[in-house]
């Protein structure tokens, strides 16, 4: 008990940025999924509870709740996009296990009104019945943790589709800004639900799969879909929504793809009501490479807390942690060329 509260001090100092001797850093295998949907529309009633959580076990490598620096967290089942299901979209599974959601609104915003999830929404209730379980089935060996929740901007895409979106927030400025409003609003609504399920663990939650552990009530939301926007058109629109998000919660963590969003860091970097960021590394061929990255990732650590995530080669560790500043720095890695599971020497 002594080792993991001083773990977890190690946790606050990441997210106070203090000065520390080494950063947080996990090195895993590569993820697998237990279960497949391929090929065919995803109802709610097709994820079955039992399914899906006696698995969890078999995930568990070595039944440790802490793995190198981080913690070893269980959302319910993440290859379901939860948020788009919830208000409203159609989920279809494609080949490899791909999901991705149908856009809802009809041409009149038809739909609109049920973007805030009613209690007994079909989705947030199995969402809850899967928290629940992995509650209930817990033998110590993990932390249950929040769902994978995209933010305001990618439920608004889901809603209307990626070409439609771009045009509506010029022909359809004020609907637009009700969509996003209420997608916020359903984010908070679905995280709370599963707080409310989900035990606090030594006074605090973890962030997603991430393993980060802060006081209090601790999100990761992602905005993928401002790719598609500005930085400009980004602070304007997107960040006031993104901004609810994160005062409705004691922490908050922003994911940004290296290959898609990184354009909108400096928005982020000046918002004070956020605490961190964290950088997924895109792995396709002309996506920037690690050391093209170094830079970037040392000019956002100058203002906000960074965990960088994804898929590694234990070099590509061993040089983050060599060349990066160690105050409020995490690494959570997927090690493709061998198993590690303590920091890189």
């Amino acid at each position: 008990m002594r080792d993991l509260q001083a773990l977890l001090e190690r946790h606050e100092a990441f997210w106070k940025r203090e000065e520390v001797d080494q950063p947080l850093v996990r090195l895993l295998p590569r993820e697998w999924e237990p279960v497949r949907f391929d090929n065919m529309d995803v109802r709610p009633d097709m994820l079955d509870v039992e399914r899906l959580t006696p698995t969890i076990g078999e995930r568990n490598i070595g039944k440790r709740l802490v793995q190198g620096d981080l913690l070893h967290t269980v959302p319910a089942f993440t290859r379901i996009p939860w948020m788009e299901a919830i208000i409203g979209c159609g989920i279809h599974a494609g080949a490899e296990n791909a999901m991705w959601p149908e856009p809802a609104l009809g041409p009149d915003y038809e739909g609109m009104d049920e973007i805030v999830p009613a209690d007994d929404n079909p989705w947030l209730e199995k969402l809850l019945a899967l928290t629940r379980a992995l509650v209930e089935i817990n033998d110590g060996s993990y932390v249950v943790t929040h769902t994978l929740m995209r933010g305001p901007s990618d439920m608004l895409s889901a809603l209307l589709g990626d070409e439609r979106m771009g045009l509506a927030f010029y022909d359809d400025p004020d609907r637009v800004e009700t969509c996003l409003a209420r997608a916020a609003e359903a984010f908070i609504k679905v995280a709370n639900a599963q707080f409310e399920v989900i035990p606090l663990f030594h006074g605090g939650r973890t962030a997603w799969v991430y393993g980060l552990w802060g006081r209090g009530s601790v999100v990761r939301f992602q905005s993928d879909s401002s790719s598609q926007l500005s930085p400009e058109m980004y602070a304007e629109r997107i960040l006031p929504h993104d901004l609810k998000i994160m005062q409705a919660f004691d922490k908050t963590l922003i994911d940004l793809h290296s290959a898609g969003t990184l354009h909108i860091r400096e928005k982020l970097m000046e918002t004070e009501e956020l605490d961190g960021i964290s950088v997924t590394l895109d792995r396709y061929a002309n996506a920037p490479t690690v050391e093209d990255l170094l830079p970037i990732f040392a000019e956002i650590l100058e203002a906000k807390s960074l965990l960088i995530f994804g898929e590694m080669t234990a070099a590509e560790a061993d040089l983050l942690c060599a060349e990066l500043p160690a105050r409020g720095l995490a690494i959570g890695g997927h090690i493709t060329d061998k198993l590690l599971w303590e920091r890189p020497v």
